[in-house]
């Protein structure tokens, strides 16, 4: 990847802030202001920083890539026989062209169908690909990483097989994933076991018997069993008989795969094992469409079973599906479908917590397989397959190398006993300038040392093989006879899967056509409220492209990954300058995942303490959806039993859009030392500082509960208030709003967990520390609650964070902030003058970044008058933004009657000013012409989706023999952007008439 700052006239904006300083002071003047500061006059003093957040200054973009590629290259990359959590194959050349088009790497999960065909087409593409690899009827949009993907379907298993609540881990599961699983369901009521089958250790497989034995032990409880193919020290389980058995006793089975490995010539499909196939199966993906990237972002790849017997299960399901559906006019097109299962509906109903996924890795990952195509896909699974097989038989040939299990069948992977330890072979091999493979011993034997893993694919050559053998020759002395390797020939599938295949050439075009069906926050404001949709620089993903951070694995030594483990380290130090809080964790992937990691750690502290009887989780009823959904997700269950509550109790909103403190304190009285924590979002979904937030937490610790701050609006705030002053014990913050991540069109998402001096020895997966000779190394936390995701988190996406912080510095930070605000504001008093405001009690001195426009009493008669229900009007004017070539604001949320704008720093006051001025329009509009709302939109590719027929029977895949076709734009959105207000209003007026003449 290249990077050229010519690209976009936002990418060498000092701070990516297009606003000139006229521009500034004009807005400032507009509000009767004289700086930034005067924005924030109505938050007291002593909750903010004294002065610029304790960072570096901002550095030019010369600078930064200097720097930043030293630091990488303090990373040493080898080629690699590891595997472990995660393989690495061969990168396909489509991958870094899609990864560059940015309406599509840019745009926000495709909640407006019309305008997010593009999006919506390449996951239908992805779930039909992986559907075809696995035989599959329904496979989501993507989750986080395999591991928490596993929990996902855990969870889904207990909610098809109710009042079921246990299930079966085998220990041949991947050690991180199983962490995982274990820290996920504390507290909650999933019961997770984990088989002890001493026979594993001696076979390297897991004993069907001892299976059955534990089956008939746990009784009718048991809700599934989770059976990993290839297991954790390479051998291929007996999925066979294991699905029957779980299907025997009535329990769902979950596979566990290899995506890559089910192509023609692989394994055999899920779909296929015993004699109805797997229930759920999960899978990493990671390696469908990228490079390792120190373990992310991930690919979470989920399938359920959706035919006639199983139809329900699906509702089970977490996650977005991407389905069939046909428009208004009859137009075949694609949409979201089951959405009721999802935590912005359902709230602490939703089947999971999850908000946003890995959606562009899923994107990349469908073109990536199209790429590859039948014979691309059977090569990297076939070529896996036969270079382990030789080099099985060449290693054990040296004295003192054996198999570790000789009748357990294996495919790309195996282990090897040696007769020296396996850290011995490890740094020989490093001599050589090879990774050898992984020291698996305590996967076996604790007190072992001499167990290694090696894991083939598609990306080592034969000078890596050569370094290998000469590696185990220097060692072992003189090759000699080949052990016999077990026959794997039953375990591999007799079908074929029939991929279709294009060149990259086809696909980069229509990859890029379907881009031109999104919009990008590059071209114009994004106002999604609550998403914070600013600009996404080009050098964040110039600076993570360095081969240097992408390409190193996450099973390298400490010694080899000294750029990553310094970019971690920087990373933490910042967020806690930047918050004012003691600690970081830059594990969690997404803002949710942020949220359930701060209630873990609450949980945590409590019990540490002997305080087990904290069952009230108090929330705000204005709260995003993943808050109520976080605190279920987490085990706190809303009931109420003779009388007495439990669970989550919300906390209602004041005129002003406040919390009510007043209430707020009544609740404290009534629940005292039952009260878990609170959950506040600040400034909140209101886009309203809450003024009484010290004080609330001072109230709330003074019952031994904790305070918990979504800090999902950090954009307004970040640099200006000390959340240590204001009484915040763990904030999670979202790299993808706030610190200039691209969205993806709903992931991957990415997210800091700060927190104060209570939690440091509870926090989750890695800390990494810095000696006095700036060595860094990692370590875990003494009482750490466990780990989120398999190995360190998106990576990649703290490189882009890190890099954007870069430019910003010290004094960027807070400027980044107070120009939003100013933005929001100087936005709001041109719209408030003529749009009714929500809540009804906001006033312009109060609003910060984003805020609530909805149409008065008369408004809603006259659009109701002209054929519009009323429960409709707000969604549809969210679609007469699409026609004036914007996305839509957020509609119906946190009011249901609302419109939420956030137009973020992004933006001159000449782009602000046009968007007002279609705001305007758009108001006369309904005022005028309100039967336009009933053919709305009019110039995106297709007209309104019919989502409830396609929500009745969904179809969620198809044989994929052609690409999808790509219906044009009726006007193409950057002609929209350079056309006249009213023009447009007069082209929107035609459109109107001319549909209703073909009706």
């Amino acid at each position: 990847m290249t990077y050229d700052p010519s690209v976009n006239p936002r990418e060498t904006k000092k701070h990516y802030i297009s606003a000139t300083e006229e521009d500034i002071k004009g807005m400032l003047g507009a509000l009767g202001l004289e700086k930034l500061e005067d924005l924030y006059s109505h938050i007291a003093d002593d909750i903010k920083f004294d002065g610029d957040v304790d960072i570096a200054p901002a550095k030019s973009a010369n600078q930064i890539i200097e720097e930043l590629s030293a630091m990488a290259a303090k990373n040493n990359i080898k080629p690699s026989f590891q595997g472990g959590g995660l393989k690495a194959y061969k990168v396909p050349d489509i991958t870094n062209i899609v990864l560059g088009i940015r309406e599509l790497t840019t745009s926000y999960t495709p909640y407006q169908p019309e305008r997010s065909q593009g999006t919506l087409t390449t996951h239908w593409i992805y779930q039909s690909l992986i559907s075809q690899l696995t035989g599959f009827e329904a496979v989501n949009a993507s989750m986080y990483d395999r591991a928490t993907t596993l929990y996902e379907a855990l969870k889904c298993s207990q909610k098809i097989q109710k009042k079921k609540n246990t299930v079966l881990l085998l220990p041949s599961l991947f050690p991180n994933d199983i962490e995982v699983q274990l820290t996920q369901c504390k507290n909650t009521k999933l019961n997770v076991v984990i088989l002890d089958d001493p026979s594993f250790a001696e076979t390297g497989l897991i004993s069907v018997d001892a299976v059955a034995a534990k089956v008939e032990e746990i009784g009718d409880d048991l809700a599934s069993i989770a059976i990993p193919q290839i297991n954790s020290v390479g051998s291929l389980e007996n999925v066979n008989a294991l699905t029957d058995l779980a299907h025997s006793a009535k329990a769902l089975a979950i596979a566990i795969v290899d995506p890559i490995l089910l192509a023609t010539g692989g394994l055999v499909p899920p779909s296929q094992w015993g004699e109805n196939g797997a229930d759920i199966f999960v899978a990493e993906g990671q390696h469908l469409a990228i490079a390792p990237n120190y373990g992310g972002p991930g690919l979470g790849i989920f399938g359920i079973r959706y035919n006639k017997k199983t139809a329900k299960h699906i509702r089970a399901t977490a996650g977005r599906f991407i389905g069939n559906a046909k428009d208004i006019a009859g137009r075949d097109c694609k949409v979201i479908v089951l959405s009721t299962r999802e935590q912005h509906i359902k709230r602490e109903k939703a089947n999971s917590n999850i908000c946003s996924n890995e959606a562009y890795i899923a994107t990349v990952a469908g073109a990536a397989i199209l790429n590859r195509g039948e014979e691309g896909m059977k090569e990297a699974a076939t070529l896996s397959r036969v270079n382990a097989a030789a080099a099985a038989s060449k290693l054990t040939s040296f004295d003192g190398v054996e198999l570790a299990f000789p009748d357990a069948a294996f495919y790309n992977e195996f282990t090897l006993k040696l007769s020296v330890s396996a850290r011995k072979v490890l740094d020989k091999a490093k001599e050589n300038g090879i990774y050898a493979g992984l020291d698996v011993s305590a996967r076996i034997d604790v007190s072992a040392d001499n167990f290694l893993m090696l894991t083939f694919t598609d990306l080592q050559e034969q000078s890596d093989f050569d370094a290998l053998y000469a590696t185990f020759e220097a060692v072992f002395g003189t090759a000699t006879t080949a052990q016999e390797l077990a026959d794997n020939t039953s375990f591999l599938r007799e079908d074929v899967v029939g991929i279709a295949t294009y060149s990259t050439e086809e696909l980069a075009k229509y990859y890029q056509d379907l881009g031109y069906q999104n919009i990008s926050p590059d071209s114009s404001i994004y106002p999604l409220g609550s998403c914070t949709m600013k600009y996404n620089p080009y050098l964040n993903d110039y600076i993570a492209g360095l081969d240097d951070f992408q390409d190193t694995h996450p099973e390298s030594d400490e010694s080899d990954v000294q750029g990553n483990l310094e970019m971690i380290y920087q990373t933490q130090e910042y967020f806690k300058a930047i918050t004012g809080l003691a600690g970081v964790t830059t594990q969690p992937v997404a803002g949710a995942q942020g949220e359930f990691v701060g209630i873990k750690l609450f949980q945590a502290y409590h019990e540490a303490r002997g305080d087990f009887n904290r069952d009230i989780i108090l929330i705000p009823h204005s709260a995003h959806g993943t808050n109520p959904a976080t605190a279920t997700y987490a085990g706190f269950e809303t009931k109420t039993i003779e009388g007495v509550k439990y669970g989550i109790v919300e906390i209602d909103a004041l005129p002003s859009g406040e919390k009510d403190h007043e209430q707020l304190k009544e609740l404290i009285k009534e629940y005292g030392d039952r009260i878990c924590g609170v959950m506040v979002t600040n400034p909140n979904t209101c886009g309203v500082f809450e003024t009484n937030f010290k004080d609330m937490s001072k109230l709330i610790h003074g019952v031994g509960g904790l305070v918990y701050m979504d800090g999902a609006n950090m954009n307004a705030i970040a640099g200006w208030i000390d959340l240590d002053k204001l009484g915040v014990d763990a904030v999670h913050n979202n790299t993808h709003k706030t610190w200039s991540i691209p969205h993806g069109g709903g992931g991957p998402g990415d997210a800091f967990v700060a927190v104060s001096d209570k939690f440091l020895d509870f926090l989750p997966g890695i800390q990494v520390d810095k000696d006095e000779k700036g060595i860094f190394s990692m370590r875990k936390t003494d009482k750490s609650i466990g780990s989120i995701h398999r190995h360190h988190g998106n990576f990649a996406h703290k490189v882009r964070c890190y890099t954007y912080l870069q430019a910003l510095g010290c004094d960027g930070v807070k400027r980044m902030a107070g120009v939003a605000v100013l933005c929001s504001r100087y936005l709001f008093k041109r719209l408030s003058e003529s749009y009714t405001v929500l809540p009804a009690g906001n006033k312009i001195d109060k609003v910060m970044h984003e805020f609530i426009l909805t149409l008065s009493p008369e408004q809603f008669a006259k659009a109701e008058a002209a054929g519009t229900p009323k429960s409709m009007i707000i969604a549809r004017v969210g679609k007469l933004f699409l026609d004036f070539g914007f996305h839509a604001p957020t509609v119906a949320f946190p009011e249901v009657f609302g419109l939420m704008v956030e137009p973020t720093e992004s933006y001159t006051k000449d782009e602000l000013d046009r968007f007002a001025d279609a705001c305007l329009e758009i108001l006369k509009l309904v005022d005028t012409n309100p039967e336009v709302l009933q053919t709305v939109p009019h110039f995106t590719p297709i007209d309104r989706v019919d989502d409830l027929t396609a929500n009745k029977k969904p179809v969620l895949s198809e044989k994929l023999t052609s690409l999808p076709v790509i219906i044009p734009n009726r006007v193409e959105p950057h002609v929209l952007a350079q056309m006249p207000i009213d023009e447009i209003k007069q082209l929107i007026l035609k459109a109107h008439t001319e549909k209703l003449a073909l009706v």
